[in-house]
């Protein structure tokens, strides 16, 4: 009779245990894939002094300059963004937005980013055509705050699963999704928010076969079919998500567009890659994390 009452017990303590974290599950708040974009898809912006003809007053003022991303590998994280978006005669900057693991609140922290810490691509310009417009930064974790990142992890490791940044490159159809800050359509925001547009992948250049600024693009650069606008430059590229595809993958980014014929040039996920595989090997960018006022 004991064995049986004590049986029992067990057995309702199991069922009330279940109950709580149900009920705990069916409580909590699942963050949405935009929010999820807005902790990882970044602004990249520089400090400009404005001087008043009148009266010689002196305002700072802040200029965006493109778009970047963050891509963790193994226990290293990397701001991915486009070379050309980078290769200024000025540090850049970025507000984060992140979440605070200690109190849960939303908070934007401050990212410098220093000229001299970009890692290129190494095939590099010739005569007849452009670099590979890829830059990568590796940088430090921010203490106690969590922000969002695309998965590169290698083949044969622990972490193989997660990968999301495919090694093969995209091809035409590919329906995709382009997140991105614009410069300036028609429209405040009171924060900032990434832009999204639909397209797919509509062509493959091959060598010599597509002309920009009087030099060809690389062979691996591709063209897709999407509106585009200034400040696109270095905005990922993500496969378009459906209930066939529900798994996010980074496909590439940005890097040159038209605004008349609404199409875009990006470089591919092969070459974010080959660029971060050269800046694993660089030390980290550890002070660059800083609380805003």
């Amino acid at each position: 009779m004991k064995k049986f009452i004590f049986f029992n017990l067990i057995l309702l303590f199991m069922i009330m245990l279940s109950f709580i974290c149900f009920a705990k599950a069916q409580t909590e708040k699942k963050e949405d894939f935009y929010s999820q974009l807005c902790r990882g898809i970044i602004r990249l912006e520089h400090n400009e002094e404005i001087k008043e003809k009148s009266s010689n007053k002196i305002t700072n003022i802040t200029r965006p300059d493109g778009t970047a991303f963050f891509v963790r590998s193994g226990d290293d994280l990397f701001v991915v963004t486009a070379r050309h978006v980078v290769e200024k005669e000025y540090d850049l900057h970025a507000r984060v937005q992140c979440k605070n693991r200690i109190t849960g609140d939303n908070e934007v922290i401050l990212l410098k980013l220093k000229r001299d810490k970009w890692v290129f691509h190494p095939e590099d310009e010739s005569i007849d055509t452009n670099y590979v417009d890829v830059a990568v930064m590796k940088i430090g974790w921010i203490p106690d705050r969590g922000i969002k990142h695309f998965r590169y992890e290698l083949p044969n490791t622990e972490e193989a699963n997660q990968n999301q940044l495919p090694f093969e490159d995209p091809l035409p159809p590919d329906s995709i999704l382009v997140f991105g800050f614009p410069l300036d359509i028609g429209f405040k925001l009171s924060e900032q928010k990434p832009l999204g547009r639909l397209g797919i992948v509509s062509m493959v250049t091959g060598n010599k076969f597509l002309k920009i600024n009087n030099k060809f693009a690389e062979e691996k650069a591709m063209i897709i079919d999407a509106k585009m606008f200034p400040g696109n430059s270095g905005s990922p590229i993500i496969i378009q998500l459906s209930l066939l595809q529900s798994e996010i993958k980074l496909l590439g980014l940005v890097i040159a567009m038209n605004e008349n014929m609404d199409y875009g040039v990006i470089e591919p996920v092969s070459r974010i890659r080959e660029t971060i595989e050269i800046a694993k090997k660089e030390p980290k960018n550890m002070d660059c994390w800083f609380l805003l006022n």
